[in-house]
């Protein structure tokens, strides 16, 4: 079986933990640690920045929690919402 590895190298401009939720009907979801960095993006205007968050297990936060300002590489996989088609990343803690 092949699998897809990523590695997601970026500027981490912020490190922040999320607020915990609950979706009706389920318990409470802790709130994950998250890494926002910028990615640039080519419009008709020009280069427009775009902010995006990463968001990582709590095995990860020791690794990444002095990295503010610094550019890191975080093993992520890839999440696509079937009806919008958005998508995004998230880390995981093996490769």
């Amino acid at each position: 079986m092949n699998s897809t590895k990523l590695l997601l190298e970026f500027k981490v401009e912020n490190i922040f933990k999320a607020n915990d939720f609950e979706k009706e009907g389920q318990e409470t979801k802790v709130g994950k640690w998250k890494l926002q960095g910028f990615n640039e993006i080519e419009t008709q205007q020009g280069t427009q920045l775009k902010l995006f968050d990463v968001s990582i297990p709590d095995s990860l936060y020791p690794r990444y929690k002095e990295q503010k300002g610094k550019v890191v590489s975080v093993p992520v996989a890839v999440w696509v919402d079937k009806k919008t088609g958005n998508h995004g990343f998230f880390g995981i803690d093996n490769l």
